[in-house]
C-alpha cells in the first residue's frame, strides 16, 4: 500500500504553506483520499503532477 502524505508533507513537498494546501483542496485542485475530510491525505504522485501542471502555467 501507498504512503499517504499529510497536509503538513504535502505543504513541504509543494513549497507552499499548509493554509493553501487546504484551499487548493476545497477548491478541488488537490485531491483529498482520505474518508475524513478533516484529516486530508494526498497520493505523492497526484501532488507531483499538481507540481508539474503548476510550473508549467506559471505557479502554484
Amino acid at each position: 500500500m501507498e504512503e499517504l502524505l499529510t497536509v503538513d508533507q504535502a505543504a513541504e513537498y509543494l513549497g507552499i504553506t499548509d493554509v493553501r494546501v487546504k484551499r487548493l483542496t476545497r477548491e478541488s485542485l488537490l485531491n483529498n483520499v482520505s474518508d475524513d475530510a478533516d484529516t486530508p491525505m494526498f497520493k505523492p504522485e497526484e501532488l507531483k503532477k499538481y507540481k508539474e501542471l503548476a510550473a508549467r502555467i506559471g505557479g502554484i
